[in-house]
């Protein structure tokens, strides 16, 4: 069997999906980078099995000993971990933007 280059673009795709890991959906419809869902008090989710940390942007973040970070942008991520810009503008924890099926980038490292 001769090798097209769309067979080979297909094999290249259907490698690299099976490689990603898959980020984790949460009960109110948003994605983790690493499940399991922890529900915080402001009822949303972060990732992991950790404690949620208020940021004094009043959101949630996972906690770290470094407490969170605040990215250029002004939102914040868990500090400790680094962070990346994603395509969107956004920041993630992490080194690696993953997008989730919702269009979001989740951090991975």
């Amino acid at each position: 069997m001769k090798l097209t280059p769309l067979l080979i673009t297909a094999f290249a795709v259907l490698g690299l999906a099976a490689q990603a890991p898959a980020q984790t959906l949460c009960p109110d419809g948003s994605y983790v980078g690493k499940g399991p869902c922890q529900l915080c008090p402001d009822g949303s989710y972060i990732s992991g099995t950790g404690s949620c940390t208020l940021t004094p942007g009043g959101s949630y973040v996972p906690a770290t000993p470094d407490g969170p970070s605040l990215t250029p942008e002004g939102s914040y991520v868990p500090g400790g971990i680094g962070m990346t810009l994603c395509p969107d503008g956004s920041y993630v924890a992490g080194s690696i933007c993953r997008l989730a099926p919702d269009g979001s980038y989740v951090g991975a490292e």
